[in-house]
């Protein structure tokens, strides 16, 4: 397997050296209005003032004192998570996460006290008769709730109802460039959370071959609805994982998406994917205070030797707790058969190309 790494690099350093304008109509604070003194002067406050107004807040800034706060709790949880826990604790705390948030305990194939830690018992497994996989059609790749599912017509794309992120800042390029037939095909969207009593492991929603690994970088905002109706372009901020690939209707992804405290994602096939690191890559952009052009949109990618076999129903990864799962995909015509706000279960239909 050979491992290319390549980092996209979309966008242009804002220049912080002189009161100027991009091309993006983005004015820059110059660096003699942001020196400290002994006294801040009430021209130098008023200077400061106007150039912040000139500032388009309607872009969600990468603000690097969230990255610290996010990952770094995020990556916290996860050292907590991965210690064993003693045997006589086990069952208790397991049974109190389960009174929580509503586990389904038929569905646990071992005792309660065989898994030694938070985390083993979060990834855990089912039991094989729980999740029959449908025979025509697609599956759902996850036990989850749909936040959006329908046709792709434009850059911007229903993250939750009334917020928009865009596509190519989410997959790191025009999705069309990536389509078999981009004259007569269209792009579809699904979008499934994972709440933290869930199945957490992902698996595939069709027949299709994976060719390249795209992990993105990000910080770790909370997926749930109050932040994804709060955060326009929340998908494509987080750190999150791309598999793109095809199958027999042309381009076909599935994308893991990290939350806080969630940040952990593993793929079966691949144990080279490294994420909810504490140790962060600030030279990659999308971690800069204020990644402006492209926000989200650089990735570091590995593309696979021989593309890899997916069959229906096989287990692609897990997250270690619950997140989010976005498929995107080229078909010609295709009919969904959930809407949002529908709970659906892995194995379960979603919808069939007609």
């Amino acid at each position: 397997m050979l491992n290319r790494k390549r980092l996209n690099n979309n966008s242009s350093n804002n220049n912080l050296n002189s009161t100027s304008t991009n091309k993006n109509g983005i004015t820059s604070i110059p660096k003699t209005v942001l020196k400290s003194s002994g006294t801040m002067t009430k021209k130098g406050l008023v200077r400061i003032g106007n150039a912040l107004k000139k500032i388009p807040i309607h872009k969600p800034p990468q603000i690097v004192r969230w990255d610290f706060l996010g990952v770094g709790m995020s990556y916290l949880w996860g050292m907590i998570n991965r210690r064993a826990l003693p045997r006589l604790l086990r069952k208790p705390i397991y049974k109190a996460w389960i009174y929580t948030f509503k586990c389904n305990t038929e569905e646990i194939p071992d005792p309660l006290d065989s898994y030694p830690s938070l985390a083993e018992f979060f990834a855990r497994p089912i039991k094989p008769e729980a999740r029959p996989i449908h025979e025509g059609g697609s599956v759902s790749p996850v036990d989850g709730r749909v936040l959006a599912v329908g046709e792709i017509t434009s850059d911007s794309v229903e993250q939750v109802k009334g917020v928009t992120y865009n596509i190519n800042h989410f997959l790191g390029c025009d999705p069309k460039s990536l389509m078999r037939n981009p004259e007569e095909n269209k792009l579809y969207q699904c979008i499934l959370y994972l709440s933290p009593g869930d199945y957490h492991r992902i698996h595939s929603s069709e027949d299709w071959t994976i060719d390249t690994r795209c992990h993105f970088p990000g910080t770790l905002f909370p997926v749930n609805k109050p932040f994804l109706k709060m955060i326009p372009s929340l998908f494509a901020l987080n750190e999150r994982i791309v598999l793109k690939g095809e199958w027999d209707q042309g381009f076909y992804s599935l994308t893991a998406v990290g939350a806080y405290n969630v940040g952990s994602i593993s793929l079966n096939f691949d144990q080279v994917a490294q994420t909810n690191k504490i140790t962060r890559d600030f030279t990659c952009k999308n971690l800069e205070y204020f990644s402006w052009n492209g926000v989200g949109s650089h990735s570091y990618d590995h593309i696979y030797d021989t593309p890899i076999p997916q069959s229906k129903g096989q287990e692609v990864g897990q997250f270690h707790l619950g997140s989010t799962v976005v498929l995107i995909f080229e078909a010609k015509e295709f009919e969904f058969t959930i809407k949002p706000g529908d709970y659906c279960k892995m194995g379960t239909l979603i919808g069939k190309s007609i």
